[in-house]
């Protein structure tokens, strides 16, 4: 199937109309704050500067209630999760994933000593919900809260309920490659009034951003309302320097609110997101059922009672040899697929100062970093793109 030199799918993204930029620009901030509790049945959010912000804030809340000081994350996962309790000051627990659902493990949780565990903190990686009921309960009845981390998964639900709402407090991200995007930011939602008053005292604490900063997210809006198109990503993607889906782990990240522009900007974007969804679940659907029964891929998939919104489309492939290769042929394509986070949390490179004592090995972490490969499924993905990606994955596995 021919294809334009000219033409390349990016791995993630959400469209800006530009149509949105200039009326965020002259807006004044206001609106945001009502839009987004009515869309997600909850109080007033709180706006900040990124998703690991939001999270930080929420830890540092947490922990004016509680003499515990263990996080527990997954041992694969966003490093940005990572960053935020390293910043928050708090230490970490990995628990393994279980490679059929990307969500945490639960006998491997089960052999994890919870009476030290301030919070267990889920990953929703690429749309998908963990199992938010039972971890509710397990970590109630240890006495630890629970961070629902719905950076990757504003619209999908777990049993009609949306995610981000589950547990003690959640938190999104409105970061590039997100269900919606302000260029940067993110906010946090909590049902409980004493972490409601504690978050709200930190966030007065912080710095409001610069003009400057301002700026570069005016001008990064009206850059990416374009340049992310497959007719013209191939140009963006050759420039190194903005570091496209990189990942770094960063406990002195800066941390400021949301700027007045980004979130007028969230209330022209976030009516898109259920359209975008739509299109994400899709493209997904139409992947699984090209891809299903394939040779040498595993499709991770949702736990019992999630409606995913698929950020992106998880593969196993047999491992890294075979994942490069996939993905050389897929970007000979057309396709740019992502192979995501580097290396499992605990072996991210300077990180072991911030590791709780003691920890039990996660295996499946560690085969997962070598072996998942994510294909793009975001609005600007055609029939044909579809059509391309199962046929390299087919005739390559």
């Amino acid at each position: 199937m021919s294809r334009s030199a000219f033409r390349l799918v990016p791995p993630a993204g959400a469209p800006v109309p530009a149509r949105t930029v200039l009326p965020s620009i002259l807006a004044g901030a206001g609106g945001a704050a009502g839009l987004v509790a009515e869309q997600l049945g909850v109080r007033q959010p709180f706006f900040v500067s990124s998703g690991r912000a939001a999270l930080t804030l929420v830890l540092q809340a947490m922990r004016e209630h509680s003499h515990r000081s263990e996080v527990i994350i997954p041992a694969y996962t966003c490093f940005s999760v990572a960053s935020a309790v390293a910043r928050a000051g708090l230490s970490i627990r990995l628990c393994d994933v279980a490679p059929g659902t990307l969500d945490l493990d639960r006998d491997a949780l089960a052999r994890l000593d919870l009476d030290r565990a301030l919070c267990i903190v889920p990953s929703g990686l690429y749309g998908l919900p963990s199992d938010l009921v039972w971890l509710v309960s397990r970590a109630g009845s240890a006495g630890a809260f629970v961070v629902d981390d719905a950076a990757q998964c504003l619209g999908a639900t777990l049993d009609g309920r949306q995610c981000g709402t589950f547990g003690d407090a959640g938190f999104f991200s409105l970061g590039r490659g997100k269900g919606i995007t302000t260029m940067g930011g993110g906010f946090l939602v909590t049902s409980r009034e004493d972490l409601a008053q504690s978050i709200q005292r930190q966030l007065a604490t912080l710095r409001q951003p610069s003009l400057g900063e301002v700026g570069v997210a005016v001008g990064t809006s009206l850059l990416y309302s374009g340049l992310l198109r497959p007719s013209l990503y191939w140009l963006v993607d050759r420039l190194p320097f903005l570091e496209l889906g990189a990942s770094h782990f960063d406990p002195d990240f800066p941390m400021s609110r949301l700027s007045t522009y980004q979130e007028a900007l969230v209330e022209q974007v976030l009516p898109l997101v259920d359209a975008y969804n739509k299109a994400r679940r899709d493209n997904a659907d139409h992947l699984r059922a090209g891809l299903e029964g394939v040779d040498g891929i595993e499709l991770p998939r949702p736990v019992a009672g999630a409606s995913p919104v698929y950020l992106r489309f998880p593969i196993l492939t047999r491992g890294d040899a075979h994942r490069s290769l996939l993905r050389q042929r897929l970007r000979d394509a057309g396709i740019s697929a992502s192979t995501s986070y580097p290396t499992p949390i605990g072996d991210i490179p300077g990180i072991g100062r911030y590791l709780a004592s003691g920890q039990m090995e996660c295996p499946a972490a560690s085969a997962i970093a070598t072996r998942i490969l994510t294909l793009p499924t975001h609005p600007w993905v055609t029939t044909q793109d579809i059509e391309r990606m199962v046929a390299v994955v087919r005739n390559h596995s």
